[in-house]
């Protein structure tokens, strides 16, 4: 009778086991020396084969085939788990983000919600499901969300790969409300407003976990010539023009973005002296520096150059040699922001890379700040891969 308990549920080796003890809230594949005879997306027991130690999704097609939502011996009440887990979440936003229209609400492991993503934008939530669990309890889910905030819409982005990983379909579309497929929700961004559009742009139509540091460049952008790379909507070049900047130069791939960067401009009566360049970041940047062009501030936020341990080479490399680039055209005593949000980069794999690439400049870098993700999307400390943003502001030695 014991050997078909644990056929019911997911047994752990001598990996696994100590995972859990670690309460680190994913188990893979290689922490199982038994599978539990369930379909993907149910909650399923995990522990030896004698005792439960908790519960969480399972996939089992899935590498990462256990997310764990509860460290206890009897089964949850999904639903009064999902209230109890918003209501702690709410209440940490509205001491934290007080004020803010624009937030992250649920953040998925730092939440206790593993593979689940909540932002606010105004009168609207986006939800995105990175665990076939959620896809399974979507109306559930909705239903909660529907009693914590009340929102006037909520929007569905699971338009990202992880859903073909996990089974369910990619899709984008509006779960409750209406709003239409070019909607623009004017936003408090930082300072400034924002226009952000749930069923477009990149994410869930914003990045909200480096909004607060716009506002770092007050006492640099005055009279400065700045650099905005990998842009998106122009976040830090528009707070640097409304602090005074002479000029911006923005650039970033995506026509689109960089169009919204010009509309948020409209929207904020800042002055004309925004330069927008689309393409490749690493061919931009190599011709403003064979151009001769110089700046006194530059920031750099970049996407996930590394999301797993086998990229790491290819974006120290890729981070190298765009910082390189950019010290190249920083004034001395000029002012570097530069950004990584590849979970699998370290901070301290970032400050030799930088390190490295001033060397090659010829130039000496004193660190001002080291910047993470702010308390709407936060980081548990068993689970390091929960802190994937990190950032330095750093001046080039005069």
């Amino acid at each position: 009778r014991r050997e078909a308990r644990g056929a019911m549920r997911l047994v752990l080796n001598a990996k696994g086991m100590d995972r859990v003890l670690a309460r680190h809230p994913w188990l893979f594949r290689g922490h199982a020396a038994g599978f539990p005879e369930a379909p993907s997306g149910e909650l399923v027991a995990f522990g030896d084969r004698r005792h439960v130690l908790g519960w969480g999704f399972w996939n089992p097609g899935a590498s990462l085939c256990c997310r764990v939502l509860a460290w206890t011996e009897t089964r949850p009440v999904l639903e009064e788990l999902l209230r109890k887990r918003f209501a702690a979440a709410l209440r940490r936003r509205r001491i934290w983000c007080a004020g803010e229209d624009a937030y992250r609400l649920i953040s998925g492991e730092g939440d206790g919600l593993p593979g689940l993503v909540v932002d606010v934008y105004g009168p609207v939530a986006v939800v995105q499901m990175l665990s076939a669990g959620w896809h399974r309890n979507k109306g559930l889910l909705l239903d909660v969300l529907r009693e914590c905030l009340a929102p006037e819409a909520v929007v569905l982005r699971n338009d990202v790969r992880v859903a073909e990983r996990e089974g369910f379909p990619r899709e984008r579309c509006v779960l409750e409300g209406t709003l239409s497929e070019d909607a623009v929700i004017p936003v408090r961004y930082g300072d400034l407003l924002a226009g952000v559009r749930p069923l477009g742009g990149q994410k869930t139509g914003a990045y909200l976990d480096v909004r607060t540091f716009p506002r770092l460049l007050c006492g640099l952008a005055p009279g400065a010539r700045v650099l905005d790379a990998f842009c998106y909507q122009g976040a830090f070049g528009l707070h640097a023009l409304s602090f005074g900047a002479a000029e911006v130069v923005a650039v970033d791939q995506s026509e689109e973005a960089l169009a919204a960067a010009e509309e948020d401009r409209l929207r904020n009566a800042l002055p004309d002296r925004l330069r927008r360049m689309c393409g490749n970041a690493f061919e931009v940047l190599r011709n403003l520096e064979r151009a001769g062009e110089r700046f006194d501030v530059a920031v750099v936020d970049l996407p996930p150059f590394a999301p797993g341990k086998d990229q790491i080479e290819a974006a120290r490399r890729g981070y190298k040699e765009l910082a390189l680039r950019t010290l190249k055209m920083l004034v001395p005593g000029g002012t570097l922001f530069f950004f990584s949000c590849s979970a699998a980069f370290g901070g301290e794999m970032l400050r030799t890379t930088l390190d490295d690439a001033a060397r090659d400049a010829g130039k000496e870098l004193r660190i001002l700040a080291e910047l993470h993700q702010g308390a709407d999307h936060p980081v548990l400390v068993q689970v390091p891969e929960t802190g994937y943003l990190k950032g330095f502001v750093l001046e080039v030695t005069p």
